[in-house]
């Protein structure tokens, strides 16, 4: 009977140790740059938000500018400037919407689930990323209309309260996609209840003509239309007009539609990440 030996003992290897979780801001910083670097890297989106919106101010100032400044007394420049920057943050909600619906349904938002991590960045991030986007943007439209003949002519102050304002439209607008994101069943719902009222909007307010413009029985509709005050606020803030309805008006619009989308997008958020 032969008596086995002991081999060799194999050197116990310690585990290695998990990767610690990323925190909640270092996410949102994440998703927020991801979310840059797609603007940058899709042609559509800057053709939507930046050159469509220049090529309208140049398109609107060879036509109207000798017009408007002949029978109204007014640089054209001043007034339509102000709604080209707020164009660019309002054609925003269309491609952020879809942009967010594709991540939600294409396997992003699974894969980041199955991560470490804090899934409220993914909105952070995501609110984070469309508003620093927006900003730059505003900041290069205002930029070239400059070389067109927009100026500021209120102090340093009101340049940082036009930026202002241009901040609050924005979160109003981030908030918007968002909500309609979560919501919307396919892309062609998104097309359907946003191109259409941002147009509208847009159309239907004080930004391309005076409100004195418009027939007596529709005024009250125009003046309480936010985009009439937040472009009045950004033309009152560039040269001097009336300041104080359009900001309060501006602020009250995007505190009430930031207010009722955040409800909307924390129900549907809840939702989707307890189905699983």
């Amino acid at each position: 009977m032969s008596v086995q030996t002991p081999g060799p003992i194999a050197p116990t290897v310690a585990p290695s140790p998990s990767p610690e979780p990323t925190t909640l801001l270092g996410a949102s910083a994440i998703i927020g740059g991801r979310v840059i670097r797609q603007f940058v890297r899709n042609r559509m989106m800057i053709i939507v938000t930046v050159a469509f919106p220049l090529l309208q101010l140049f398109m609107l100032l060879a036509a109207f500018s000798v017009l408007v400044r002949d029978t109204q007394d007014v640089d054209y420049v001043r007034r339509l400037a102000p709604l080209i920057v707020l164009t660019t943050a309002f054609s925003s909600i269309l491609t952020t919407a879809i942009a967010l619906w594709s991540d939600i349904r294409s396997g992003v938002f699974d894969r980041l689930r199955a991560m470490p991590l804090d899934m409220r960045a993914y909105v952070f991030g995501r609110i984070g990323g469309d508003f620093v986007r927006i900003m730059g943007v505003a900041v290069l439209v205002t930029l070239v209309a400059h070389t067109v003949g927009f100026r500021f002519s209120q102090g340093p102050i009101a340049v940082l309260g036009f930026f202002g304002i241009v901040a609050l439209f924005g979160m109003m607008c981030s908030a918007l996609a968002v909500a309609v994101a979560l919501v919307a069943q396919h892309p062609g719902i998104i097309v359907r209840y946003v191109q259409m009222p941002t147009l509208v909007l847009t159309l239907m307010s004080s930004g391309y003509v005076p409100l004195e413009a418009f027939p007596e029985w529709i005024r009250p509709a125009v003046s309480a239309n936010p985009v009439s005050l937040a472009a009045d606020a950004l033309t009152g803030l560039s040269s001097q007009q009336a300041l104080t309805a359009p900001v309060l008006g501006t602020a009250a619009w995007t505190i009430g539609i930031t207010v009722v989308c955040t409800v909307v997008a924390t129900r549907r958020f809840t939702a989707l990440m307890r189905r699983g």
